[in-house]
């Protein structure tokens, strides 16, 4: 009989809100009462809210949560503040907002949480259902407007008993450990009414519960001689994934991953540059963990056995050779994994490329001095475009101190909301913190410090090589006539009126010798800061392209 490791996985008991009830007129005031009471039964690691009339009961009752609070003009930077958050404390986080087009801007980063699976709550105040699509401001159709990208939803009804609401509100809630939910409440004027008291749990408390699960290896991966773990974007408060991909290594198993793993780079393969060129091909490859960057890789495991493991759809068919799916939390399965797995009387040595010393200024030269400069202890926040690819190159190649937490939003997000992603995730930890992003990514998430606190002393180094560089590795864009209007955006614009506008202090190095003359200054400036550095365009290209040597 094989072996089986029972791993836990939360299910959600819960009554039927929707069962019939007698309609009665409950006040604006009673309805964010009751919200406020059910949400401090649960533990957040903050709230953030955009100014706005429809959402007042929500925040005068709100403001009695013993909870960190933000209010941050722009939707859009909004939700990615309480997105960081949640993403850097594990814990979640929620955003609230009035009604109309204002909820809209709260897709983004309801769809990185999405794939990511990062527990935010998303909370938009609404007209009541009767005044929609009746020439009333600012209200739209709102009900759905994140339908296809939630774990859980909860549509607030002000014309039904309070007990109805509660019931809805908590079943929503107990999807959140698995992304975002989205709580929509329809408020009915007056709008200012002094919120009615409520006793927290008057109403009673659903709680879910922990029914074991067995975790059992397929039989293609079981006998499998070449098995392949690759280890996906981790959420630190997951669990230290180290000890079972070590034990993996002993047993034989091939690993493969990238700094977003939080494993250092002698655990495993690195997804881009080694594990395509393996001598020995994987015959099964198992995934863990969240998204991943690495192109190279999807194409060479094309029509590998895959098994995939996570605790909730979609569980992406990445190598078009899906046999198997398991939902079961990604650290109780990596952990049974290593337990269950058979030793394949072998040991795993990692593979390594030695990149050639970087010459000259160029963006590469950059990342690679940034590399090695990041005290340990901090968390470091790598803008997508070309700051992620960068992170992942120098992670292969050893530059990163143990004890550096990466992240980045490579869930669904482009260039968009990584500022605001880095302002909240240190305004909730108060970790030492640094961002580094582009100057379109950073010009583009320019609401991001427009908040009404103090920003955080986030840190945020700004590769300004005046424009989309990344297009410049690319063959198709390269060749195009619209390389630099369309898709590079080529451009002679600095960030500094932006960052200074937002609250940050502004520094500035156009040159290696500026730039280490600055550094310090930079990472123990008690302040938020934003350091410009300037690169050459071309001489980047010609560096990331010859990394490796001719």
């Amino acid at each position: 009989m094989r072996p089986r490791r029972r791993v836990g996985r939360d299910r959600a008991k819960t009554s039927d809100a929707r069962k019939r009830f007698t309609r009665v007129n409950t006040s604006s005031a009673q309805l964010a009462a009751l919200l406020r009471d059910r949400l401090a039964l649960r533990a957040w690691s903050g709230w953030v809210a955009s100014p706005g009339s429809r959402c007042a009961p929500l925040i005068m009752a709100f403001q009695e949560l013993p909870l960190r609070s933000q209010v941050v003009l722009d939707e859009r930077s909004a939700a990615h503040w309480a997105l960081g958050a949640a993403i850097a404390t594990g814990t979640p986080a929620f955003a609230v907002c009035t009604s109309g087009t204002a909820a809209l801007n709260y897709g983004p980063a309801v769809a990185e949480a999405f794939y990511q699976q990062v527990p935010l709550l998303v909370i938009t105040a609404d007209r009541p259902a009767a005044l929609i699509d009746n020439g009333h401001g600012q209200s739209i159709r709102q009900t759905r407007i994140f339908d296809d990208h939630l774990v859980g939803k909860g549509l607030l009804d002000c014309e039904a008993p309070l007990e109805w609401n509660a019931a809805v509100i908590d079943q929503a809630l107990e999807a959140l450990k698995y992304g975002p939910v989205h709580l929509n409440v329809p408020l009915a004027e007056p709008l200012y009414e002094a919120v009615a008291p409520l006793a927290a749990g008057s109403l009673g408390v659903q709680s879910s519960t922990v029914e074991p699960m067995p975790l059992e290896i397929p039989d293609f991966v079981r006998h499998a001689k070449r098995p392949l773990l690759v280890v996906g974007q981790w959420n630190p408060s997951w669990g230290d994934p180290e000890p079972a991909v070590r034990e993996l290594a002993r047993k034989g198993w091939m690993i493969a991953a990238e700094p977003l793993s939080q494993l250092p780079h002698d655990a495993a393969e690195h997804l881009e540059d080694t594990l395509p060129m393996l001598r020995a091909e994987p015959d099964a490859v198992v995934t863990l963990g969240g998204p991943w960057v690495a192109k190279k890789a999807k194409a060479a495991l094309a029509g590998t056995p895959h098994w995939a493991i996570g605790p909730r759809e979609p569980l992406p068919d990445m190598f078009g050779a899906l046999r198997a799916r398991t939902h079961a939390e990604h650290f109780a399965a990596l952990t049974a994994l290593a337990e269950l797995a058979p030793a394949l009387g072998q040991v795993f040595t990692q593979n390594q490329i030695t990149a050639k010393e970087v010459v000259g200024w160029s963006d590469l030269k950059l990342h690679s001095t940034i590399a090695k400069a990041i005290p340990a202890g901090w968390d470091v926040h790598w803008a997508n475009s070309t700051p992620v690819r960068y992170a992942n190159f120098l992670w292969g190649q050893g530059r990163f101190s143990r004890g550096i937490r990466h992240f980045s939003n490579r869930g669904a997000s482009g260039i968009d909301g990584m500022t605001s992603t880095a302002l909240g995730a240190m305004w909730a930890t108060q970790r030492p913190t640094l961002l580094v992003t582009g100057e379109l990514g950073f010009l583009y998430d320019g609401g991001a410090g427009i908040a009404y606190e103090a920003l955080p002393a986030l840190k945020v180094l700004v590769v300004n090589n005046q424009g989309g560089q990344i297009f410049q590795w690319l063959d198709g864009p390269r060749a195009s006539s619209q390389l630099e209007r369309h898709f590079a955006f080529r451009h002679a614009r600095s960030v500094r009126s932006s960052a200074e506008n937002q609250g940050f202090t502004y520094r500035s190095a156009r040159d290696e010798a500026e730039f280490r003359r600055d550094w310090e200054a930079f990472v123990n400036d008690s302040a938020a800061t934003v350091l410009e550095v300037y690169t050459d365009p071309d001489a980047s290209e010609t560096a990331w392209k010859g990394r490796f040597g001719a």
